[in-house]
């Protein structure tokens, strides 16, 4: 894999370690017991696996709304609920969770920024100076100090 194609870790560790830090300060504060957060871990896991399986959508296909995704996550808990890997307490916690954006989903009305907004930009836009730094020759000053880069471009960019 090329560095350039890796995943940018988000602030405060994958979204992985971001829940589990959620639940463990749960536990802490005895909101949850250590079981609780073991099963709702399992589950959450089991999940994700099923998600992965799945695969990514469909090119050009528009992405779920919130309430579509509430609903199939919803669906998720359901069925992990039926196989025993959750109770429902535990599977009603992590809807909560869920629609407060403590799994990896912000709040209702907090949803990312539309394409182009602050901080992005269109596709063209990227393509556009990413060709201009390329024909603009070197990225560095007389000193020898890099004066910019195609992974600052890259690294700025959201879809």
């Amino acid at each position: 894999m090329q560095i350039g194609s890796m995943p940018m870790m988000p602030p405060g560790g994958s979204p992985r370690d971001q829940v589990v830090n959620n639940l463990s300060a749960q536990v802490e504060a005895g909101e949850i017991t250590a079981e609780d957060q073991d099963a709702m871990m399992e589950a959450l896991d089991a999940m994700h696996a099923e998600r992965m399986e799945n695969g990514p959508p469909a090119p050009g296909s528009a992405p779920p709304s919130q309430e579509e995704i509430q609903a199939n996550f919803e669906s998720m808990l359901a069925e992990q609920v039926e196989a025993g890997t959750l109770g429902q307490d535990q599977a009603d916690h992590l809807a909560e969770m869920f629609e407060e954006g403590e799994l990896g989903r912000p709040p209702e009305g907090q949803g990312p920024p539309p394409p182009g907004g602050e901080g992005g930009g269109s596709m063209d836009e990227l393509m556009s100076a990413i060709l201009s730094q390329l024909q603009s020759g070197s990225t560095y000053d007389g000193s020898g100090e890099q004066t910019g880069s195609i992974a600052s471009l890259l690294a700025d960019y959201t879809a």
